[in-house]
């Protein structure tokens, strides 16, 4: 598995948006099948996603809160963002790192998980909200 920093990662497609959005997807894919063999869950289903969501939170913000419900799995993001502290440390615009980078890196790791799984934000700290709300729906 490839992974840049936010930095490198930035400079390196920060003229190719697709691009980004792509690399980001691939490492979302990619950081999902090291996690499921971590965790030993199978694709599939919501409740490995939200294991496999849940053990990432856990590497990276200490907040894992991703729960099935019905036929989503939510994730509401109140405090830290590894996110924000890189742009504001780096000087990398939030809103490109947040749209061609995290985002499309938990698209991938849903995809990876359930093929058919799509991503919505509801609420997203680098619009200005008080939360980042990720929905997961089949």
């Amino acid at each position: 598995m490839s992974f840049l920093s936010p930095k490198d990662f930035y400079e390196r497609y920060k003229g190719d948006d697709e691009e980004a959005r792509r690399a980001a997807f691939k490492i979302g894919q990619d950081l999902a099948s090291v996690l499921m063999q971590r965790l030993g869950v199978q694709g599939g289903n919501l409740e490995s996603l939200a294991a496999v969501l849940n053990e990432f939170q856990r590497m990276v913000q200490g907040e894992p809160n991703a729960k099935v419900e019905g036929t989503r799995v939510t994730m509401s993001c109140t405090g830290f963002c590894p996110v924000m502290r890189a742009a504001l440390t780096l000087d990398i615009p939030w809103t490109w790192l947040d749209t061609r980078m995290a985002w499309p890196m938990f698209e991938g790791m849903a995809s990876h998980i359930m093929a058919s799984a799509t991503l919505s934000l509801p609420l997203a700290k680098s619009r200005g909200d008080p939360a980042c709300d990720y929905v997961f729906e089949i």
